[in-house]
């Protein structure tokens, strides 16, 4: 698949040096200094904000893919689909055509629940989820960790609507706990496979979707969290987005460069369409790199034999121009940052 490309801008000052290297690779070389070309056009030296723009691979997935086993031995008799999304309390697969359930929660299934089990955390976990799905009421002693009455009453009641065997007990393997509903990314198995504990079953993600890129580490500091960005998916929409995350240690890239992930948050992510997991994207992320500076545009700026750089400016009385040494500092929207023997109202010459 082709990838598109991500364009970002920063927050911190660029210095002199990169403005060189972008002044070396825009496909205008600065003129020597001896080039006697008539002037096109003149420019005003004057003080402005400078705002940048970098540009970045990247795709658009869903939210922490990962594998999900069972902890059900047996033969698997039905599966989701792909791209299905299995909410709490719906049924994540069948085993012995016996249904396993997900619910929502943080603490995974590790014992069977049931009448006479110690307290737990992992009890009011079920105990909570049950009364989120219409099993049972909440009140100033329930859920609370205690397996009594009110559970079992509650969880048999749910057996019967799900299909399940109705005795009142979580028997390992019965319930799946993730942190969400989740997104069926993949099978890792077929209809009519034997299963064994442990044994991966699907391939699950999140169901938000978010886009991950490739960040050249010269960037690095470039990228602040929490900065608006535009993301273009295939369809050509431009849609908001916010750095969610940086990441601090290198790791290998789509081409095998290292490089740091950066995560950006969909303001709108149903607004990128269904069918658009490892979607290539374009995302834009605008930045001021100076304020109020002292600038020039870039095309005015010419190259010093020996090295360094200068402007043309034209004296206000009229006459010649006046090659006139700077220090570039900051680039951004077509301006470079100036420092040196130029000041605010100074015209200057912008070569062809």
């Amino acid at each position: 698949m082709k990838k598109r490309t991500i364009a970002f801008i920063a927050v911190p000052v660029v210095v002199a040096g990169a403005v060189t290297a972008v002044l070396l690779t825009t496909g205008r070389p600065a003129p020597p200094a001896d080039a006697g070309q008539a002037a096109a056009n003149t420019a005003q030296v004057s003080v402005r904000d400078l705002s940048r723009t970098e540009t970045m691979n990247g795709v658009i997935a869903y939210r922490d893919e990962r594998d999900l086993p069972t902890a059900k031995g047996g033969i698997v008799t039905m599966l989701p689909g792909v791209g299905d999304t299995v909410k709490s309390g719906g049924v994540l697969m069948r085993v012995d055509e016996r249904p396993v359930v997900l619910f929502n929660g943080t603490i995974p299934a590790y014992r069977d629940l049931g009448p006479g089990i110690t307290d737990g955390p992992d009890v009011a976990q079920l105990e909570e989820t049950l009364v989120n799905l219409g099993y049972g009421k909440k009140s100033s002693t329930y859920p609370d960790a205690h397996w009594n009455s009110v559970t079992t009453t509650a969880l048999k009641k749910y057996q019967e609507d799900v299909g399940a065997v109705i005795d009142g007990i979580a028997s390992l393997g019965e319930i799946a706990f993730t942190p969400g509903d989740i997104r069926i990314a993949k099978r890792t198995t077929t209809v009519g496979a034997p299963v064994v504990p442990g044994q991966p079953v699907l391939t699950v993600s999140g169901t938000e979707r978010l886009v991950t890129v490739d960040l050249d580490p010269v960037n690095r500091d470039l990228v602040t969290v929490g900065a608006a960005v535009k993301v273009e998916p295939p369809s050509g929409d431009k849609l908001d987005g916010t750095i969610e995350e940086v990441g601090t240690a290198l790791e290998a890239g789509a081409d095998g460069k290292q490089v740091y992930k950066l995560k950006v948050k969909l303001a709108d992510a149903a607004a990128a369409g269904e069918n658009v997991a490892l979607a290539p994207v374009t995302v834009r992320y605008t930045t001021v790199v100076a304020q109020q500076a002292l600038t020039v545009p870039v095309a005015a700026v010419v190259g010093v034999p020996g090295g360094g750089y200068a402007v043309d400016v034209l004296p206000p009385q009229g006459g010649a121009a006046v090659r006139t040494p700077v220090e570039l500092g900051a680039w951004g929207d077509g301006f470079v940052v100036v420092t040196g023997g130029v000041q605010a109202g100074d015209k200057v010459e912008v070569p062809k």
